[in-house]
Formats: C-alpha cells, sequence, structure tokens
C-alpha cells in the first residue's frame, strides 16, 4: 500500500516540477490594461455561495512597477453583509501599500470592524489566462470576459468556476 502511494506522490511532484519551468517561460503581457481598474466582487456574495463558505470575496489585480499582483480579500459573514463596499477600494489600496511578497494577511486594515484574510500573490500569463498559486498542487487560472472575470480552481474531479463582476469606481 505505501509503496504505490509513494511512487504516485513522486510522479505528480516530478510532473509538477518539469511544468514549472514550460509554465514561467509562457509568461507574457497584456495589452487589456481595463482588468486593473477598479475591482472584482464574487456572484453571489451575501448569497448562498456566501452562507456556504462563511465569507464574501472581492479580488483585486495589480500591474505597478514590472510587477503583477493579485489579491484575495475574504470578509467573513455574517460581518461581511454590513460592510459599506465604499470601503473595498481603500482596503485594497491600503494593502498594496503594505504588502510586497506574496502573503496571507489577517487584518481590519483600518476600515472593517472585523479581521478579514487577503491572499497576495503573484501572477503571469500563459496563453489567454492569468495563472497564480491558489493553495492547491495545481496552479489557479483567472479568464478575463467582457464585464467579469471567471476565476478556475482544480478540483478532485472538475474545475470549479466561479465568476466576478468588474467594479468600476465611478
Amino acid at each position: 500500500m505505501k509503496k504505490p502511494l509513494i511512487k504516485f506522490i513522486s510522479a505528480v511532484l516530478l510532473t509538477a516540477l518539469s511544468a514549472l519551468p514550460g509554465i514561467s517561460s509562457a509568461l507574457q503581457a497584456t495589452d487589456d490594461t481595463s482588468i486593473f481598474n477598479g475591482y472584482y466582487a464574487r456572484v453571489g456574495n451575501n448569497g448562498s455561495p456566501s452562507r456556504t463558505l462563511h465569507h464574501n470575496v472581492y479580488m483585486k489585480l495589480y500591474a505597478d512597477e514590472g510587477q503583477q499582483w493579485v489579491a484575495l480579500l475574504h470578509i467573513p459573514l455574517p460581518y461581511a453583509s454590513t460592510v459599506d463596499e465604499t470601503v473595498i477600494p481603500k482596503i485594497f489600496e491600503k494593502i498594496r501599500k503594505q504588502l510586497n511578497t506574496s502573503a496571507f494577511v489577517r487584518d481590519t486594515f483600518g476600515y472593517l470592524d472585523e479581521k478579514a484574510t487577503v491572499q497576495f500573490e503573484r501572477f503571469g500569463y500563459m496563453q489567454d489566462k492569468i495563472i497564480f498559486e491558489c493553495g492547491s498542487l495545481s496552479p489557479c487560472s483567472i479568464k478575463p470576459a467582457d464585464g467579469y472575470l471567471e476565476l478556475i480552481k482544480p478540483g478532485m474531479l472538475n474545475e470549479h468556476i466561479i465568476k466576478y463582476d468588474h467594479i468600476v469606481a465611478r
């Protein structure tokens, strides 16, 4: 029992290590800068998807000083349903000023009454998708569309596709 498991784990690690150079060489810059304006709110915030996961999720893409970052902000329910969404862009500004490396941070960010968690990661491009590490063996990808993004998370059996609406400050 142990021997097949060790072989399987070794094969997965070898595959992942051999794929990483291919991913990094495929990274390229985007000409579409509109995806960096504003932020994104997960479809289903304050609805049943949020109640299932116990938080609302917001996303921001940054492209500054030659570095590209993605921030995923998780605000816990039921508090999240009372947050004034005009503070979300301010939180993302503060996050970018505070962080210069990949990190998970739990804080009020000076705007919230309860602590929220942010995942801050570098991203790159592969073909028509944005890719970044999302805490699993396979990277997550983001596919930009007209007015929204699709976050594609690898799963055990299927990919999970989560839609995020584009919120642009007016």
